[in-house]
């Protein structure tokens, strides 16, 4: 009613002409606010809260920065990124930074940020928190994005164990912890779907609790190399910016590697038979989406083969020396598993 009685313009208004548009603007963007939720004073101010080697790593932290680049552009959003070192007080110091620029939504990856996370999210309940990679339950305003690592990897697992020639497959981890290792077991349920007389030898860069192991190039190429000379000849990298040294290990022995996170095949053309994408750009804008859209959904929301939150790279630079057998067969096992027919085994951590 209130919008009708200002918008018909009564010629016996009691208010001076001027004041009476401004009373009938005033109730316009009321109106406005009340049916659409979108009068906004400012645009939304969004930060990104990185570590493991911060911006540039061409895998984990470059694929969410992808993605809110990507809000910025569509939406207008506001966007600030804030890099923090591997302990407690950096990582307070960095969210602490962007809480001052005005952030009103925090972007964080994997578990290393959850007790300063945590605290902040008990103490101002304000502020939304998105969480990649790792499930946070009992907040009103967190939301954790989980991907089916254990699918796209079951699909890489397979490829490498039709192309293996001597039958010695590595996986590399960054740390030895649960989202890794669902990354490990389909991995090496694939190998075994597609040729079960090849081995998969597992190796972890650093233990749980320790972060560090996901930016340690120097240590992932050690390891790759002391693999390649073991005679593996493909080597499946999970390990973020440490990553990058095992792709560098196999441009060294002309060895296969497969990438993780973002599309790596470029950073070794014909070395990488392809790479595991896990879609935290596709996440982190759609979740900031939701928000502009006052769709927020605190708990799991969930990123898989079905909806395209893992997938295969498009093997741009090796598609030519897989056999099409290869390709079909990986078209057939994805198909599968999107219907349910085939289960893969998956490593589920819960953070209340």
């Amino acid at each position: 009613m209130l919008c009708k009685q200002f918008g018909k313009g009564n010629a016996m208004s009691p208010y001076p002409q001027p004041l009476k548009h401004l009373i009938r603007a005033a109730a316009f963007c009321l109106c406005a606010l009340i049916l659409a939720g979108t009068c906004r004073a400012e645009p939304l101010t969004v930060g990104f809260l990185a570590s493991g080697g911060g911006l540039g790593d061409q895998s984990y932290n470059d694929m969410t920065w992808l993605g809110l680049a990507k809000a910025r552009e569509k939406f207008g959003i506001r966007l600030f990124f804030s890099e923090a070192k591997e302990n407690d007080v950096s990582r307070q110091a960095a969210l602490d930074r962007l809480l001052a620029s005005g952030a009103t939504v925090v972007v964080c990856n994997g578990a290393g940020f959850l007790p300063v996370v945590k605290q902040v999210a008990t103490e101002r309940p304000e502020i939304y928190f998105i969480i990649n990679d790792h499930l946070v339950t009992g907040y009103d305003n967190i939301v954790s994005t989980t991907f089916a690592n254990h699918e796209g990897a079951f699909l890489a697992g397979v490829l490498a164990g039709s192309m293996t020639r001597s039958q010695r497959i590595g996986f590399i981890g960054g740390v030895h912890m649960c989202a890794i290792d669902s990354f490990r077991l389909g991995f090496t349920e694939g190998v075994g779907y597609a040729n079960p007389k090849a081995k998969v030898i597992s190796r972890f860069i650093a233990e749980a609790g320790n972060y560090g192991g996901f930016s340690n190039p120097n240590a992932g190429y050690a390891i790759a190399s002391a693999l390649y000379e073991q005679d593996a000849d493909i080597i499946f990298a999970v390990a973020g910016l440490s990553g990058n040294g095992i792709i560098q290990a196999a441009r060294t022995h002309k060895r296969y590697v497969i990438g993780v996170d973002a599309d790596q095949d470029h950073m070794a053309r014909g070395l990488i038979l392809t790479s595991m994408v896990k879609r935290l750009d596709r996440a982190s804008l759609m979740e900031v989406k939701k928000i502009l859209d006052h769709r927020f959904q605190p708990g799991e929301s969930t990123y898989n083969l079905a909806n395209g939150g893992v997938t295969l790279s498009t093997m741009r630079y090796t598609r030519e020396i897989i056999p099409e057998a290869v390709h079909e067969q990986l078209k057939r096992v994805e198909s599968k598993i999107v219907a349910g027919e085939l289960t893969v085994t998956r490593c589920r951590e819960v953070t209340p």
